[in-house]
């Protein structure tokens, strides 16, 4: 692959990125007043999903298995992609293939190469049959209209060709709001879409000063490694929070621990090791005393720790914490004049980024 010139005024893609996080509010807005299209019969009958994805797209696989295993009488499970590396798998049988990936990648393409042992398929996508031949990309293209021509479903999601940097700001988010959207259709769906007023008021939030500000001034300690710590059900769909760190500025992706996991090893290994904390806290019952418990424990052993307060049920208060997130790690990534474009690494991940062209 070769390196993507710099554009003379953007050389790190630092104006680019922050064009994109000024479009997210418009994005979910727009969403949010179209609302989704309908979905096919044949989704809306599922009782049993498989759902898959990586990068950002993981976050999204695991969020919508909550939403759909917490919130409907249905009943899904993550699977890693490399899970559908076998040709045949009767597990696959009587089940509905539920795909996320933006750009359609290669490895995304590996599920759906094993389409025809499920029952029915869905494709949570920015890109379309028309956009993949228009940006040049004709085996995409051609996959993606015999996906729909055999009856799957491709629900769609901003940004297409959000491409250049490493790092992505407008699918994240567009990904949570196309999952609920989707849930929000099914049948005996136990919740409705959330006013537009209070999905997009979580776009404000803004990560502590003090926070920032230990990392802006120490960043080799967190480079060094760090902890995020939250209660469930934001614990088992933080991935992307997570990865913004080691896509952004190349810092080792935080392990993730629930509030009481975190006394079952993580705590006595950050105790002899120690590391920063960082907790995110929403609104949920016995929250607030998790977080202060955390905090005594913490002190009381000499580690730092910082809270990311979202005032927000768990339904949405993964928005809270991307923006939050976004404009620390963009803030850093800016300070310590990070490449977005030319990024480590670029064009030598072929060999498994690219897995799904040899199998």
């Amino acid at each position: 692959m070769t390196r993507a010139l710099p554009h003379p005024a953007d050389p790190f893609g630092h104006a680019l990125l922050a064009k994109r996080l000024a479009q997210i509010p418009g994005v979910l807005g727009g969403m949010l007043a179209r609302g989704p299209a309908p979905l096919k019969p044949a989704t809306l009958a599922t009782t049993h999903f498989i759902i898959t994805g990586t990068g950002s797209s993981e976050a999204h696989a695991r969020y919508l298995t909550m939403l759909l295993n917490m919130y409907t009488p249905r009943a899904a499970a993550y699977l890693p992609l490399s899970g559908f590396t076998a040709r045949q798998q009767p597990a696959f049988a009587g089940k509905t293939l539920v795909v996320f990936s933006q750009g359609v990648s290669p490895n995304a393409q590996l599920a759906l190469r094993r389409r025809s042992g499920f029952a029915h398929t869905v494709l949570f996508t920015a890109t379309t049959p028309g956009t993949a031949l228009a940006a040049g990309k004709k085996d995409r293209a051609e996959l993606l209209q015999q996906l729909l021509d055999e009856g799957g479903e491709l629900v769609e999601f901003p940004l297409a060709e959000e491409y250049t940097t490493l790092i992505r700001f407008v699918g994240p988010m567009a990904g949570y709001l196309a999952c609920l959207q989707f849930t929000a259709q099914l049948a005996s769906c136990r919740f409705k879409i959330p006013p537009a007023t209070d999905i997009l008021r979580q776009l404000d939030a803004r990560p502590s000063a003090e926070l920032l500000d230990a990392m802006l001034h120490t960043p080799a300690r967190f480079a060094a490694g760090f902890s995020l710590v939250t209660a469930a059900p934001i614990s088992e769909f933080a991935q992307n929070l997570a990865c913004k760190f080691m896509e952004g500025v190349f810092w080792p992706c935080p392990p993730i621990s629930d509030f009481l996991q975190f006394a079952h090893g993580p705590f006595q290994q950050n105790t002899a090791h120690p590391h920063p904390i960082v907790i995110l806290q929403g609104d949920a019952p016995l929250e607030a005393e998790l977080v202060s418990r955390s905090l005594s424990m913490l002190r009381s052993v000499g580690l730092d720790a910082w809270v990311i307060r979202i005032d927000a049920p768990p339904l949405i208060s993964i928005f809270g914490f991307e923006a939050a997130l976004n404009q620390l790690v963009f803030t850093l990534m800016k300070q310590f004049g990070i490449d977005q474009i030319n990024w480590p690494g670029k064009g030598r991940d072929d060999q498994l980024y690219g897995f799904c062209a040899d199998v």
